[in-house]
């Protein structure tokens, strides 16, 4: 083995074993009974390793390697730089105030375990019960972020506290910690005793600890961000810490500038593709007469959830009959549309380590009025086919090394699934112009992206600001348009990560399909692009350009 290799071994298991709240995310069974150290020196420790392994990738950079070692050392670096970045950030303010946050973690990603042995169920009531330590240690975290002037904004604290107000407001046999499956091989008998034993865990264990972080929570308030003050350029260092979370989140150098001004050009291109799209759809061909039709029109909502169920599904099922002729190789695992009832609009999770768990496409059906008919097909060709579950589910079964088939780089993972957006149109998936308009109100979101997230966190706008541009900008309504602001202010940098993303996707195809003239393939391109994992975009930049030049150098 060599020693690169040996290194990203030492990483990986460093990585999973610190990483808890990405396990629960993976559903790893193997982890289940362990929280993350969110504690003052539990984050500082792991950044320092972090650093640590960080300078061991760029010293084994030097001289001669294969490409399987260049992909992952530059994956190692990446990952250790990207995670050292956005841990105190995780933990001061996306794990409070995003709308991914620690709730959703306990309502939604918690219970879904796939459990098969005793063992496992064993381990899940220890999980439970030990929440109260994981809480004392992160909250420990967040005094002292909020003392040193890191902290949620008001208006992302007090919607914390409404939803563990309302988890606690359940009994404690219908929280959803009690809707995680049994064991699969715990008998008749094994099963109610082990219900049980969940029960009394949530009643004596979670539900102190949730009402410990409430009062927490209460405690920093005074501290926390006014809605005038909601980028992290208000917060000491915030302008070199939101540059640190870009380069996170692209896996680019760009700039804040560089990355607003991207944002501009996008919108202003978008506008051009409006117009014709508009008028077949809508009969209109202003852009901002489009825009304001699907926003205020009530006719193009859905009205219940099994409309949108029904739709999701039968969507996703087109997808996956046509997605063979477009891609060399297609995932054996499966994915599943399945309805959710709180948490983000709409999101993907990767099939569980040990194949009991496909992937699964959620998307919310808790207020089916906040789903535009126009924009439940993109949403799922980005996150289910030929988007997220092609890229993820591939990867794992790929013979990849963990650190690149499991390891998110964001700028990747968003940039494949914006850019499978586009290609559904590519492949004629979507069912009318007016659907097609919908791709249109998806890009004009992620290119708006651009601008308020870098108006919020290096320009220092203010969340009606950032609220009025992405009006301005896209077809969102305007509840809508608040929940993304809110998650952009929870979450720095993460938003631009997709636009960036696919641009480059692109940049990269249009570069190939150059070069190469005829002997340009399309399946092999997304072949290429989907067999080398979680790479930075520089690297996939360089894989691409290496794949070119084999392709030019082989006898035709």
């Amino acid at each position: 083995m060599s020693d690169v290799e040996l290194l990203a071994d030492e990483y990986w298991r460093a990585f999973r074993d610190s990483a808890q709240l990405w396990n629960i995310d993976r559903g790893d069974v193997d982890q289940i009974e362990h929280w993350e150290d969110l504690s003052p020196d539990g984050v500082a420790d792991r950044v320092e390793r972090l650093d640590g392994f960080a300078r061991r990738a760029g010293a084994l950079s030097a001289g001669e390697r294969t490409e399987r070692e260049r992909a992952l050392l530059a994956a190692v670096s990446f990952s250790a730089v990207a995670t050292a970045s956005t841990l105190p950030t995780l933990r001061d303010l996306t794990l409070v105030a995003a709308p991914f946050n620690f709730a959703t973690y306990l309502s939604v990603l918690t219970p879904g375990y796939s459990l098969t042995t005793r063992a496992h169920g064993e381990g899940y009531v220890t999980k439970l019960r030990s929440l109260p330590s994981f809480v004392e240690a992160w909250t420990a975290g967040l005094r002292e972020g909020a003392a040193s002037g890191r902290a949620a904004t008001a208006r992302g604290v007090r919607a914390a506290v409404a939803e563990l107000d309302a988890m606690v407001a359940t009994d404690p046999a219908n929280d959803p910690l009690a809707s995680q499956s049994p064991p699969e091989e715990a008998s008749a008998a094994e099963v109610e005793a082990w219900r049980a034993e969940v029960i009394e865990a949530i009643r004596h264990d979670v539900r102190p600890a949730i009402g410990r972080l409430r009062t927490v929570l209460h405690e920093i308030l005074p501290m926390a961000r006014t809605d005038e003050q909601a980028g992290i350029c208000h917060l000491p260092d915030g302008a070199a810490t939101y540059e640190a979370l870009l380069r996170a989140s692209t896996s680019t150098d760009l700039t804040a500038e560089a990355v607003h001004e991207l944002g501009v050009e996008q919108l202003a291109l978008l506008d051009e593709e409006y117009r014709t799209v508009g008028a077949a759809a809508v009969g209109l061909d202003d852009p901002a007469a489009v825009r304001e039709r699907l926003r205020g029109d009530t006719s193009l909502r859905y009205a219940t959830a099994d409309e949108v169920v029904s739709d999701a599904m039968a969507t996703l099922a087109r997808a996956q009959a046509e997605a063979p002729g477009w891609f060399a190789a297609m995932p054996r695992a499966t994915c599943t549309a399945v309805a959710a009832h709180s948490g983000p609009m709409a999101y993907y999770t990767a099939p569980s380590p040990d194949g009991g768990r496909g992937g699964t496409f959620f998307f919310n059906t808790g207020d089916p009025g906040s789903w535009s008919r126009h924009q439940l097909e993109v949403t799922t060709f980005h996150e289910a086919v030929p988007g997220h579950h092609l890229q993820l589910a591939l990867a794992q079964e790929l013979d990849l090394h963990p650190v690149l088939g499991e390891l998110e780089v964001v700028g990747y993972s968003e940039g494949w699934g914006l850019y499978a957006e586009r290609l559904a149109d590519e492949m004629g998936l979507y069912s009318s112009p007016l659907q097609r308009l919908g791709m249109l109100t998806l890009d004009s979101l992620r290119a708006a992206r651009l601008v308020v997230d870098t108006g919020l966190h290096a320009l220092g706008w203010t969340r009606d600001e950032a609220v009025a541009a992405l009006l301005r900008h896209t077809a969102q309504p305007r509840g809508n348009a608040e929940q993304e602001i809110d998650r952009y202010i929870a979450d720095p940098g993460q938003a631009t990560s997709y636009m960036v993303g696919r641009l480059e996707i692109q940049r990269l195809r249009r570069q190939a399909e150059s070069r190469l003239g005829e002997r340009f393939s399309l399946r092999a391109f997304h072949g290429l692009v989907l067999g080398n994992g979680m790479t930075p975009l520089g690297e996939l930049a360089r894989a691409v350009g290496a794949w070119t030049d084999r392709t030019l150098a082989s006898p035709t």
